[in-house]
């Protein structure tokens, strides 16, 4: 309803405004980016739930906790990535001498 109103408006506004089909191809595109943004925080949410509840098979558990996991490196300070980074590759330095 919300959307369907705000694109009468903007029809309105396009009919009296000189620059007006600019105007409304901009407000829709607005608003069809805002309804992705909510759908994904939806499909976020749902996914935590889900995972909460147990009710993931085991594919789309590891799934939700690689993009879980990405989503928290990506929010990561530039110390804190500094500090992982050096983690890592300890790990590995650790991890190649003992195939060696």
């Amino acid at each position: 309803m919300y959307m369907f109103l705000v694109l009468i408006v903007a029809a309105v506004l396009a009919v009296l405004v000189p620059f007006g089909p600019i105007l409304l191809i901009g407000i829709a595109v607005a608003l069809v980016a805002e309804n992705y943004r909510q759908t994904m925080k939806m499909r976020e949410d749902i996914l935590a739930i889900k995972n909460h509840l147990g009710l993931m098979n085991k594919q789309e558990a590891e799934q939700y906790e690689m993009e879980r996991k990405n989503k928290d490196v990506s929010q990561l300070s530039p110390d804190e990535m500094k500090s992982l980074n050096q983690e890592i590759e300890a790990e590995l330095a650790r991890d190649s001498k003992k195939n060696t």
